[in-house]
C-alpha cells in the first residue's frame, strides 16, 4: 500500500507508523527548508520553492521526503525546478512524463490526485448514483510502476463509491476503450506513457463512450485535480473480496479479440509475417487476433517478446513505431527469412509500424511511415467494400489536419465525405465519430502518427485491427504479384503524388516551454508572407474559433488548392515543437514512369525546402533547441 496517501480504513496502526516516519524526518526537513531557502539565490524559482515546501512539510508526502532531501543536499537546482515548477498537465495523450518526486512528475501522488479529480468530476457531470454503479475500467501496460499506479487509481475510485473493473494483467489501450463500451462503464483509466522513454509513465482518462477526454472535460478535470485537498483511499484486496473491484480476464479478452477478428475483409492468408511487440503488450492483442484470423506464417522477434519496461532489445530503448530504428530487429529478421511484411506495435499496442518488402523479386525492405500505412489501409477498405457492395453511400473518412491529403483524394473519388479539420490527436477523431457523423457511417479514422481505426467497437486507435487489415492486403497483393510498397506507388500515380515530412525541435531546461511558445507568439505577430520563396496564400490559426476544437497550431497554405502546406504545432506537455510540411500534385495513370519520377522529384525537393525554411525561421526566434530526425 502506498504510504503517501491517508487511509482511515486501516485504522490506528497505519497512522501511528506514518507519524513515526514523519517525526524521524521532521528535524531533517527543518534543516532542508533552510537549505531550500538558500537555493533561491542559485536559481530555484518561486513556484518550485512553494511546491517543494508544501511537500516537505506535509505528512501525506512523507514517502517522497528522502528523494527530495537528496536533491536539496546536492543543490540540484535544475532537477528541483523541473520536478516542481508546475503541476503536470493534461496533453494530447493524457498526463504523462518522467517518474519521480514532484508536482511535474508521475508518481503515486499525481496518479492518486488524477483519480480523485476524475472521481469528483464524474459525480458532477453525471448522476452520482448511476456513475458509481456503472463503474470505471482500469488497466495498465508494461512500464515501471504501471501495476502499482493502476492499483492506486482503483483504490481511489473504490473509496469514492465507484465500481471498478480491473484487468488481471497488462492489456492494450484499445481494449480499455472496448471494455468501457462492453461493460457500459462511465469512464476508464489506462496507466501508460505510450511510446515514451523507459523513465516515463502516465495516465490516460476515458469517458463513457470509450473516447479519451477532450475539451472542456480535460481542463475541468485538471481544475478538480488542482483543487484536491483530500484523497479517499481504500484497501485493494478487501475491495476485491467485497466485490467492489471486479477482476477482468479471459471473458473480455475473448469478446474483444472475436470482435476485431470479425472485421476481416477477405480470406487472404498466404503471407509471411514477422511480428514484434517491442516488449509491450501487443502479444495480448495483435498476436492472438492474427492467429485467430488464420495467419499461420507468423514469426515473432523472440528477443523483443518478453514484457520489459526498459525495452532492452529495442534500438536506443525507443519503442516507437514512428522511428525506423525501432523496427531494425524486425527488418533484419524479415530479410533473413524472406518475409513479406513486418509489423510492430508501441508498448500499449494502439499504434502500428510496418516494413514492406520492396518487390517480390528482391530482398530489400522499406519502412512505411504513418501516412503511407493509412493510405494503404484506406485503399484496401474502400476496394474490398466496394467490391462487396457494402461501401456506404453516406460514408465518412475522418483524419487530422496534418495527415496526408492523399486520403481525401481517395475518399472524394469514391463519393465519401471527409472530416479533415481536426487537431493533432486521435481523441478528436473519436469525438467526431460521436458528434459529427449526422446520420452518416464511419468508414475509417487515421492520423499520421501511426494511429488507425476501422469498425465501431471502440473509440481509440487500435494497432490490432490495422495489423489484421494490412496483413490481409499484403497477402492479396502477393497473389497479384505485388507488394505493399509497389501498391503504394500505384495509388500515388492514380490519385496524385503526396509527400509529407516532419521535424521536431526540443528545448531542454525549465525555460524550454517559454522558448517553444515564443516561436508561436512571434509567428502570430509577424505572419510569414512566404516560405522559401513560395507565397503564403492563406493562414489557418487553430487557436481562434472556427467551429471545431481549438489548438495551438498555425497552418500555412502555399497554394490555392491547399495541397502545399506547413504546420507549426507545439506540444502541450513538453518543450517540443513539431513542423509538418506537405506537398501534393496530380499525376494520372496515363503518365509515363519518367514523368512520374519527375513529379516525385519536384515534390520531394519542395517539401524538404519549405520544411527547412520553417524550422530555420523558428530557430532564429528561439535558438538552442535540439533538432530531431526528419520523419517521413
Amino acid at each position: 500500500m502506498p504510504r503517501s496517501i491517508p487511509d482511515s480504513s486501516r485504522g490506528g496502526e497505519f497512522i501511528r507508523a506514518k507519524k513515526i516516519i514523519c517525526r524521524a524526518c521532521r528535524e531533517t526537513n527543518m534543516f532542508n527548508l533552510d537549505k531550500l531557502e538558500s537555493l533561491k539565490g542559485r536559481g530555484l524559482v518561486d513556484s518550485a520553492f512553494v511546491n517543494i515546501k508544501k511537500w516537505l512539510t506535509s505528512e501525506e508526502y512523507a514517502e517522497f521526503h528522502p528523494e527530495i532531501q537528496v536533491l536539496i543536499e546536492a543543490g540540484n537546482v535544475t532537477e528541483l525546478n523541473e520536478a516542481f515548477y508546475k503541476i503536470i498537465p493534461f496533453g494530447t495523450g493524457g498526463r504523462r512524463g518522467k517518474m519521480g518526486a514532484g508536482t511535474n512528475r508521475i508518481n503515486i501522488r499525481t496518479i492518486a490526485e488524477s483519480a480523485q479529480g476524475v472521481a469528483n468530476y464524474l459525480m458532477e457531470c453525471f448522476n452520482p448514483t448511476e456513475a458509481r454503479a456503472r463503474g470505471v475500467v482500469i488497466t495498465y501496460d508494461v512500464r515501471h510502476n504501471s501495476a502499482k499506479f493502476a492499483k492506486v487509481a482503483a483504490q481511489v475510485f473504490v473509496a469514492n463509491g465507484f465500481k471498478v473493473y480491473f484487468y488481471n494483467g497488462v492489456r492494450s489501450t484499445p481494449q480499455i476503450s472496448f471494455t468501457i463500451r462492453y461493460k457500459k462503464a462511465i469512464a476508464g483509466a489506462m496507466i501508460s506513457a505510450s511510446h515514451n522513454p523507459p523513465s516515463d509513465n502516465g495516465i490516460k482518462v476515458y469517458w463513457d463512450a470509450g473516447e479519451q477526454v477532450v475539451s472542456p472535460h480535460d481542463g475541468k478535470i485538471i481544475e478538480k485535480v488542482n483543487g484536491v485537498s483530500r484523497i479517499e483511499f481504500s484497501d485493494f484486496d478487501q475491495a476485491v473480496n467485497d466485490g467492489k473491484i471486479e477482476i477482468l480476464g479471459e471473458e473480455i479478452d475473448e469478446a474483444y479479440q472475436a470482435t476485431v477478428a470479425k472485421l476481416s475483409l477477405g480470406n487472404y492468408r498466404d503471407v509471411h509475417i514477422v511480428f514484434t511487440p517491442l516488449h509491450g503488450c501487443a502479444s495480448t492483442s495483435f498476436l492472438p487476433i492474427l492467429r485467430r484470423a488464420g495467419f499461420s506464417r507468423l514469426d515473432a522477434v523472440e528477443s523483443q517478446m518478453p514484457f520489459d519496461p526498459d525495452f532492452s532489445a529495442v534500438a536506443n530503448h525507443i519503442p516507437n513505431p514512428e522511428v525506423p530504428i525501432s523496427l531494425d530487429a524486425a527488418t533484419k529478421q524479415a530479410a533473413e527469412s524472406g518475409a513479406d511484411v513486418a509489423v510492430a506495435s508501441d508498448p500499449d499496442a494502439d499504434r502500428i509500424g510496418v516494413v514492406s518488402r520492396e518487390k517480390l523479386s528482391n530482398n530489400n525492405y522499406i519502412f512505411l511511415n504513418g501516412n503511407q500505412i493509412g493510405v494503404l489501409l484506406f485503399d484496401y477498405i474502400v476496394k474490398q467494400r466496394k467490391a462487396a457492395g457494402t461501401l456506404p453511400s453516406r460514408g465518412v473518412l475522418i483524419k487530422t489536419i496534418v495527415t496526408t491529403d492523399l486520403l481525401a483524394k481517395i475518399a472524394e473519388a469514391n463519393n465519401l465525405d471527409v472530416i479533415t479539420d481536426l487537431p493533432v490527436g486521435f481523441k478528436y477523431i473519436a469525438n467526431a465519430m460521436n458528434t459529427r457523423l449526422a446520420g452518416r457511417e464511419f468508414v475509417f479514422g487515421t492520423e499520421e502518427s501511426h494511429g488507425y481505426l476501422y469498425g465501431d467497437y471502440c473509440r481509440d486507435k487500435d494497432g490490432a485491427v490495422a495489423a489484421l487489415l494490412i496483413c490481409e492486403y499484403a497477402a492479396l497483393l502477393k497473389q497479384q504479384g505485388r507488394t505493399l510498397f509497389e501498391q503504394l506507388e500505384f495509388i500515388k500515380k492514380e490519385y496524385g503524388y503526396f509527400r509529407e515530412i516532419l521535424q521536431a525541435i526540443y528545448f531542454s531546461g525549465m525555460d524550454g516551454m517559454d522558448k517553444m511558445l515564443k516561436i508561436m507568439s512571434e509567428l502570430r505577430v509577424d505572419l510569414p508572407t512566404e516560405i522559401d520563396g513560395v507565397k503564403v496564400v492563406e493562414v489557418f490559426d487553430q487557436s481562434k474559433p472556427y467551429g471545431g476544437f481549438l489548438d495551438n497550431a498555425l497552418v500555412f497554405y502555399l497554394n490555392a488548392e491547399k495541397t502545399i502546406r506547413v504546420v507549426a504545432r507545439p506540444s502541450g506537455t513538453e518543450p517540443k515543437i513539431k513542423f509538418y510540411a506537405a506537398v501534393g500534385k496530380p499525376v494520372g495513370l496515363d503518365k509515363s514512369e519518367a514523368e512520374y519520377q519527375t513529379i516525385k522529384k519536384e515534390c520531394d525537393e519542395l517539401v524538404a525546402r519549405i520544411l527547412e525554411a520553417m524550422v530555420s525561421k523558428a530557430e532564429q526566434i528561439s535558438a538552442g533547441g535540439q533538432r530531431f530526425e526528419i520523419l517521413g
